[in-house]
């Protein structure tokens, strides 16, 4: 790395950006050739050049490439490149206060308690994650939950030159293991939950596992937020170097809720925070985000938040985009959320039951090219929770919408199969089971949130679960 930072630093005037796709590539670029699933990027060093590079980054030594082009040999070139980007934008987050948030489910409503709060406090505040980047009220899109480095790091910059304070992110499991956060050190990392997702990606749960845990060593984190009443949360505590702050309900922890209670529009519970003892109120319902908003006082605790701002913060969030979205008609009441994981499902729905008068419709699919083994999962607790399931299409991408389907409804129990209808079109299902419901019936349509598109076939197409609801409730 040391031969990467003397290029970096000697030829400062002359590089115009980092790249690692060789089609982006400008004059005075440097290129990173990255090794990917089904790609070798070291394959399109010479087109790299061709496009202007003036230097390759590599793991070996490339022939073909002209002598005058400076090749630099590393042991790891995704740590390479999240290291350059760090040191190419002016190592940015060493500027601001750097919160992380990992875990299957929560990551997004919590980075958005965080954020609220931080801002009752007066505190300047950036936000990057899955919903969106948004920098002093200025919104730019994401197309992953964490960007790659390069964009990561224009990100970090943008923030310190615009008189960001504090920047709250979600660390994805796929970022850890790809190292894009090399070189980022949080102030305080979080840690929500853990159950399936993403085994396509990481073969068995233990491996995802050992994914989020890279984030909660002293390499990465100053001061470790878990939690307690988590399984795998339990195995972060015990193997934790770093300083530790716990949260939960059942185990013992630091901060802790109790007494919740539930109903359409949101939930409260009595907080003890070391003894010091409050009630909250959130507008979201939900057992899990009781936990979620937990999660965000332990860390702004550990930021030293006052409590009183930190109430508030919490108690004046008024929602999440894509997160228990809730639009009342004159018939039924429909709720739009995020949930795509088999515990995610569970947890919405069993949210609903509790101040659910009538019966509970539930509208869900399940990605392709994704982790195939949720999907039974998935059918079956639909299934088992619901009144009655549509089971539809969630970005298909490259795979057959029916087969996807086949997979979901082979996890449904004989005794729940005459509940359970499917639907290809996402926008059909919807519509069906909105005529299907009665007064006082909730729909819930899970799975994408507030995600702007339909990737379907290689192909996106401007799309928004809410936009659709909307249109069949004006007409």
């Amino acid at each position: 790395m040391k031969k990467l930072y003397n290029f970096l630093e000697n030829e400062k005037e002359n590089i115009t950006s980092l790249e690692f796709d060789s089609k982006t590539v400008k004059a005075g670029s440097i290129y990173f050739c990255l090794d990917g699933t089904n790609v070798d990027g070291h394959d399109f060093a010479v087109s790299a050049v061709e496009n202007g590079a003036i230097c390759i980054v590599c793991q070996r030594e490339l022939e073909n490439i002209p002598d005058d082009i400076t090749q630099i040999i590393v042991q790891d070139t995704r740590e390479a490149i999240s290291l350059a980007s760090h040191k190419f934008f002016g190592e940015p987050s060493r500027k601001l206060k750097m919160i992380g948030v990992t875990g299957t489910n929560g990551k997004t409503t919590t980075t958005y308690i965080i954020k609220n709060i931080l801002e009752t406090a007066g505190k300047k505040t950036g936000i990057i994650g899955t919903n969106e980047i948004e920098i002093m009220g200025n919104k730019y899109p994401s197309d992953l939950t964490t960007p790659d480095p390069t964009y990561l790091h224009k990100t970090f910059k943008m923030m310190v030159d615009a008189g960001v304070e504090y920047c709250v992110m979600e660390a994805s499991a796929h970022a850890l293991t790809l190292r894009k956060l090399k070189g980022v050190i949080f102030d305080v990392s979080a840690f929500t939950n853990l159950s399936q997702d993403h085994l396509d990606f990481f073969g068995t749960m233990e491996n995802y596992f050992e994914a989020k845990r890279i984030l909660f060593t002293p390499e990465y984190t100053k001061c470790s937020v878990i939690n307690a009443d988590d399984e795998y949360g339990q195995k972060i505590i015990k193997s934790c170097k770093t300083r530790k702050l716990t949260y939960g309900s059942e185990m013992p922890s630091d901060i802790f809720g109790l007494d919740l209670k539930m109903s359409v529009n949101g939930l409260t519970y009595i907080l003890n925070s070391f003894d010091d003892v409050e009630k909250i109120k959130f507008n979201l319902p939900g057992k899990f985000n009781m936990f979620n908003s937990l999660c965000a006082i332990a860390v702004c605790r550990e930021l030293e938040i006052d409590m009183k701002k930190i109430v508030k913060g919490v108690r004046t969030l008024k929602k999440v985009d894509g997160r228990f979205n809730i639009i009342n008609t004159e018939g039924c009441s429909i709720i739009i959320d995020y949930a795509h994981t088999p515990e995610g499902l569970e947890n919405i729905i069993s949210a609903i039951r509790e101040f659910a008068k009538k019966r509970i419709i539930t509208v869900f699919g399940c990605g392709g090219d994704r982790d195939k083994t949720k999907r039974p999962l998935m059918g079956e607790v639909a299934s088992r929770l619901s009144d009655y399931c549509f089971i539809t299409s969630d970005n298909p991408r490259t795979e057959d919408r029916n087969d996807i389907i086949s997979n979901v409804m082979s996890g449904i129990l004989c005794e729940n199969r005459q509940k359970v209808e499917s639907n290809p079109s996402r926008e059909d299902a919807i519509k069906s089971a909105i005529e299907f419901s009665k007064e006082g019936d909730i729909v819930l349509i899970a799975g994408k949130g507030c995600e702007p598109y339909m990737d379907e076939g290689g192909v996106k197409r401007d799309y928004k679960d809410e936009d659709y609801v909307k249109s069949l409730i004006k007409n």
